[in-house]
């Protein structure tokens, strides 16, 4: 026989305290028990929720879809469909962890049982209110852990390219400054003429920049000026293969030809290999000084972007943050999405905090990226910013030329949870935070969408 709920149980729980007994009789006939076993689990993500609860004994855990954090309810908490709760199916997965014991009721019941018992309905309706801001809280936080996820991902792949050049450099230096000393101790010893001496001194202060070098000449140009010179100098008993390394460094002819007849070909050959290293050293520390100012300028980008050693609230330039948060954004927005930038350059500051404003254009602009890669693949991807200055205030336009918003999506777009991204890529809040923030300034954000063009309009006050 099946165990029963009884009266006396639940007028026990702090829930009924102060009910009358004949409402607790109405509730128990209603309800049945659910028993179970320590470990079993007894809902499921996407399962219809239909039922009302009380944990009489034991506990219940839940752990909601993305999120890593397990939600306790202990014998004597209300669960599942509470009193004006929209819910329709559970978000994650329920188990017992101890033998327990529940009272379940159906939700149709809950309109009769508010009327019923009004101090019962009371205390069901602020725990649904405290779950809700236990949830909210939670998925605020998977919502920018999940935004942080993406930014980190681009940024360490960014970070990634000028390091890996850095260490390549450093170690091909390392060889080249090897090589050189080893040249320098064969040259030991030799005599050099003056007038060799100044022309090989004239040759090393004159050898090209590195970067000059590249795309004045284009593959075919510069491979018959290598075959060339490889010609010239095996003419003359210089060992052809330093032709490419003399056409990098902007070594001609016209301009080795003086040496001939100055000293040995053994001793041109060192002198001639010294430059070479030399023209390759430049361009190495050149490549090590762009790869830590690279790094140095994504550190700082990040700094920005994060308001690190600044106060909360301050006078801030939106122009210079919406910038920091597109260089975060740098490694997707390259693959693919033209981006433009229309900025007004003569913006006021506005007193605000730095750091939530970043994490509306964070939004934004990860939504608009996420709409543009839902194109097909060779339709043309855009991304807007535009700013401009208004009587009372700044104005902020991104649109996107993606596929556009429902028309019945719209509407509900800034509801919390209300997301049209397939489960599991999106929180529902995003933009229920954009929104929050954006009131929080005294500002206004809306939307106009259709396919091909979505428009966020955010307005913030000068003062």
């Amino acid at each position: 026989m099946s165990e029963i709920v009884t009266a006396e149980e639940l007028l026990a729980l702090p829930l009924f305290e102060g009910e009358n007994p004949e409402t607790a009789h109405w509730v128990a006939a209603r309800m049945r028990m659910i028993t179970l076993a320590a470990g079993e689990q007894f809902v499921r993500a996407g399962e219809p929720a239909t039922e009302f609860m009380i944990v009489l004994t034991g506990e219940i855990h839940f752990r909601r879809d993305a999120i890593d954090e397990i939600l306790v309810a202990p014998a004597g908490q209300a669960t599942g469909i509470l009193p004006f709760s929209r819910m329709k199916t559970w978000t994650g997965r329920g188990w017992a962890a101890q033998d327990t014991r529940v009272a379940a009721m159906d939700a149709g019941c809950l309109h009769e049982l508010v009327y019923r018992a009004p101090l019962l309905a009371q205390r069901l309706v602020s725990e649904m209110t405290e779950r809700t801001r236990r949830f909210t809280r939670m998925e605020e936080g998977a919502n920018r852990l999940l935004a942080l996820g993406r930014l980190a991902a681009g940024l360490a792949h960014e970070l990634n390219n000028p390091a890996s050049a850095a260490v390549r450099s450093a170690a091909r230096l390392r060889e080249l400054l090897s090589e050189r000393r080893r040249y320098g101790l064969a040259f030991r010893g030799e005599v050099l003429s003056a007038e060799a001496r100044q022309h090989m001194e004239q040759l090393g202060e004159s050898l090209a920049d590195c970067a000059a070098t590249l795309g004045i000449l284009d593959p075919l140009e510069r491979s018959d000026r290598e075959a060339d010179l490889s010609d010239w100098l095996e003419s003359v008993d210089i060992p052809g293969d330093l032709a490419p390394a003399l056409v990098d460094a902007g070594l001609t002819i016209d301009r080795l030809r003086p040496l001939i007849g100055l000293a040995s070909t053994h001793i041109l050959t060192l002198g001639l290999r010294i430059l070479v290293a030399d023209h390759e050293i430049l361009c190495l520390t050149q490549e090590l000084d762009e790869a830590s100012r690279r790094i140095s300028d994504l550190v700082q980008a990040v700094k920005t972007y994060s308001y690190m050693d600044k106060s909360p609230v301050a006078d801030v330039d939106v122009e210079q943050g919406i910038d920091v948060t597109l260089r975060m954004f740098q490694h997707q927005l390259k693959h693919g999405i033209q981006l433009n930038r229309h900025f007004a350059g003569n913006l006021p500051k506005i007193r605000a905090n730095g750091s939530e404003l970043n994490q509306i254009w964070t939004n934004l602009i990860d939504n608009a990226i996420d709409a543009v890669e839902l194109l097909p693949k060779d339709t043309p991807r855009s991304l807007t910013v535009k700013t401009c200055a208004e009587p009372t205030g700044i104005l902020v336009e991104l649109s996107d030329n993606g596929p556009g918003i429902p028309a019945e999506a719209q509407r509900r777009i800034f509801e919390p949870f209300f997301t049209t991204k397939p489960v599991g890529e999106g929180t529902g809040l995003g933009l229920d935070i954009v929104q929050r923030i954006v009131r929080a300034h005294r500002g206004s954000i809306r939307v106009d969408s259709a396919p091909g063009r979505t428009v966020f309009q955010i307005r913030l006050p000068n003062g």
